[in-house]
């Protein structure tokens, strides 16, 4: 192989044990983010407020039912699991793309940056791992591979 070519190809070449192990990172990062969210909302860990306390913000502030309110909240918390270890990876990223396309409606009054950015970025994460979908390293994978 000539030096051009390699240049190309590590320029444009894509390599897919790589890309597995690019969305195990993907998956993990925001997997934990949802998850330590959805606790605190949950449970009250990680500096939350507890069930109730996002039940009565939910209802009063945002005008949301309290199904939504427990919908939303376990999405992030459970969901966030499931992310990480891959397990039913995408009906869990479509559940989170969502939560967060809410999200993100909700929090657009506020501004973009101030509001809307945040669930933007994982609506995006999460539209990514749904196309994708677990890749090699999950148990989705181990689970369901096709021999």
């Amino acid at each position: 192989m000539t030096k051009n070519n390699l240049i190309i190809k590590l320029l444009t070449g894509t390599n897919p044990k790589l890309l597995s192990s690019c969305l195990l990172l993907l998956r993990i990062t925001v997997g934990v983010i949802l998850f330590i969210v959805g606790a605190g909302k949950v449970l009250g860990w990680f500096g939350g407020f507890g069930m109730q306390t996002t039940i009565n913000f939910f209802v009063t502030k945002e005008g949301f039912s309290v199904l939504l309110a427990y919908l939303s909240s376990y999405t992030e918390f459970i969901g966030g699991i499931l992310l990480v270890v891959g397990l039913l990876t995408r009906p869990v990223a479509l559940a989170v793309v969502i939560n967060m396309a809410v999200a993100t409606i909700v929090s657009l009054p506020r501004g973009f940056v101030a509001g809307a950015a945040y669930p933007f970025s994982f609506m995006i994460s999460a539209v990514i791992i749904l196309l994708a979908g677990p890749m090699l390293i999950s148990l989705d994978s181990l689970i369901f591979r096709h021999k």
